[in-house]
């Protein structure tokens, strides 16, 4: 009789399996041993097949005529047994115990060791842990062994802590160059540089007799013309007591302090949503009207007025830094604009810089990478655009790119991983206008459009980068019933809506991101991200066949609404839009770094500053 197959009977494994736990048990039963590794007195015993077979600093050791080949003992100096045992424990099960204490001893080891996969388990498990409290230690790991996911990660806790952090036993053990790295950044959210002097003098006087000689090089990171008289002259009495060193004094203007000291630092910025070309929908002629930039502070809820621009409408702006850009609009004379202005928050004032090719107004106006882009669009004497053009920050010169598959305007429009996103807008074929159901993607890197297709035509939304995403707010929509209109021959039953919905970067809709509706039906509102807030300003509701005599209804808001992800709500502001009594849409908007007021008072006039700290010569 044949005996049928049991089900039930476990499968034949793999050589490998049979072969990794054999070297297991002979480990663990210490069986056939033939190389020790030694670590603070401690002995190892193991197999040096194993460790020649995966790593290939062991192999060159047993390989070639070094002693350890000789008598199998290897001595590995600086390094903890219980690193030496959790490393070991790992090449015989695949097994990484590491915690948030010991994962940055056993991450160098694998590190000096060429354990490539210990190494990467080791990474990404502090990625995964790193806090206020270990970052600085997961700091200098980033930046000795060139893991830029690290030091991104570690340099978030520090940006935001630096003061407090800089009082810590870390940060006292720091290595100068790791010192040098971290006070070069931007990103220190500090309100004065004498915070970061102050950090570094704490560091030096740890040992102060070792740092001596990289005390002039650490210095020439300290932003010395951001320092106010009276702080000038506390840090030259600290440095007068090394006797070595000498300071370097020059008298600096506005533009040459700024220069001198390299930029400011995060923590010497406000945040402001900006707002250009607010002026009020009923009244008089536009030409008559008093345009205006407005500055808004959502934690004051107050508002502030900016050196005004040029008369124009329907401009697009946005904001790099501290500098605003404002390009295109039409004029107060029905004329288009092909402008671009450049305001400084530090210095106050704007400036003209080169035009681009073609006037366009209601277009896309969008950064990335240190470069402007400007698509689509409209223009009265060629209708709607399909030219897109770039302008380069350094080089102050436009460029033509790939033109859009169609032309287009009245667009949302965003940045989102060196890609440029239009939503929806309005098109136009023979004669009539229709409203686009699809999203452009532009990819800077290769000069290519390709298209998605959205749910539903859309137009006038607004659009902000966020959480890996794009948070689409409101717009005009087409309904499912279509009427025929005269006016507008192929707009069918287009609404103002409230809805909302989140693009995922491919650009398809993902309708597991919940985001409530909005107050109101919006479109052509001013729609910024504001740190992890989204808000609304402005905005518009025309709609159709709505009163008794077939016209248009119109209404325009002067309202601010913001909402944060995770709340299941917008909150409107108390503070409406100034300068504006009727309502607003179709202006520009952006948030944009503005000194603070202590800083500011800097740049107001030339005076003498310290430049540098320089070892004298002898």
């Amino acid at each position: 009789m044949v005996r049928e197959e049991d089900d039930t009977e476990e499968a034949l494994k793999p050589l490998g399996h049979y072969i990794r736990e054999g070297l297991k048990q002979l480990y663990q039963n210490q069986q056939l041993c033939d190389a020790t590794i030694v670590a603070e007195g401690k002995r190892f015993p193991c197999h040096r097949m194993l460790l020649a077979a995966v790593n290939p600093y062991f192999r060159a050791m047993f390989v070639n005529a070094f002693k350890e080949s000789q008598d199998g003992e290897i001595l590995l100096q600086d390094m903890a047994p219980s690193t030496v045992q959790t490393m070991l424990h790992y090449l015989y099960t695949e097994e990484a115990l590491v915690t948030a204490e010991t994962a940055p001893a056993v991450f160098t080891a694998a590190s000096r060791l060429q354990i490539l996969p210990l190494m990467e388990i080791c990474s990404s498990f502090l990625l995964e842990h790193v806090s206020l409290k270990n970052c600085l230690v997961v700091y200098e790991l980033g930046y000795a062994h060139g893991d830029q996911a690290l030091l991104q990660a570690a340099m978030r806790h520090i940006s935001l802590n630096f003061r407090h952090l800089s009082l810590d036993k870390s940060f006292l053990h720091l290595k100068p160059s790791t010192l040098i790295s971290i006070i070069s950044s931007d990103s220190l959210v500090v309100s004065s540089e004498m915070v970061v002097y102050r950090a570094v003098q704490h560091w030096m006087k740890f040992q102060t007799s070792s740092r001596c000689p990289f005390l002039s090089k650490v210095m020439r990171h300290i932003r010395l013309p951001l320092l106010t008289q009276e702080e000038l002259r506390e840090v030259q009495l600290e440095l007068e007591r090394y006797g070595d060193l000498r300071l370097r004094w020059k008298r600096l203007n506005r533009q040459e302090r700024l220069q001198e000291c390299g930029g400011l630092r995060q923590g010497m910025y406000n945040q402001r949503i900006v707002c250009v070309d607010l002026f009020n929908m009923e009244g008089p002629e536009l030409k008559t009207k008093d345009f205006q930039v407005g500055c808004f502070d959502p934690q004051r809820e107050k508002w502030e007025k900016l050196p005004p621009l040029k008369c124009l409408y329907c401009a697009r702006c946005l904001a790099v830094a501290d500098k605003l850009y404002v390009t295109g609009g039409v004029h107060t004379g029905a004329s288009y604009s092909n402008t671009l202005h450049e305001y400084s928050s530090v210095r106050g004032r704007w400036t003209q810089l080169p035009s681009m090719s073609v006037p366009r107004a209601s277009h896309g106006f969008l950064s990335c990478n240190q470069k402007l882009y400007a698509a689509g669009g409209w223009c009265r004497y060629e209708g709607y655009l399909d030219s897109a053009e770039c302008f380069d920050l350094l080089e102050r010169t436009w460029t033509p790119i790939s033109r859009l598959p169609y032309r287009l305007s009245h667009f949302a429009a965003t940045v989102l991983k060196n890609k440029l996103y239009l939503i929806g807008g309005v098109t136009d074929t023979w004669s009539s206008w229709n409203v686009s159901r699809k999203v452009l993607i532009y990819k800077v890197s290769s000069d290519v459009w390709t298209q998605v297709l959205l749910e539903a035509e859309c137009y006038w939304s607004g659009a902000v980068s966020m959480n890996n995403g794009i948070y689409v707010i409101g717009g005009y929509v087409r309904s499912r019933v279509r009427h025929h209109n005269e006016r507008w021959p192929d707009s069918g039953n287009l609404h103002c809506s409230r809805k909302c919905f989140f693009l995922c970067e491919d650009g398809s809709v993902d309708k597991n991101v919940v985001i409530p509706k909005l107050p109101v039906e919006i479109a052509g509102a001013g729609v910024v991200r504001w740190k992890k807030r989204i808000y609304v300003l402005g905005g518009e509701n025309t709609y159709l066949y709505n009163n008794h005599d077939g016209g248009n209804g119109e209404e325009y808001y002067n309202t601010i609404y913001y909402w944060e992800p995770g709340d299941h709500r917008w909150t409107q502001c108390p503070e409406r839009i100034a300068f504006s009594n009727w309502g607003i849409s179709g202006f520009g908007c952006a948030t944009l770094k503005i000194p603070k007021k202590t800083i500011l008072s800097l740049f107001r006039k030339t005076s003498v500053a310290l430049t540098a700290v320089e070892l004298a010569e002898s």
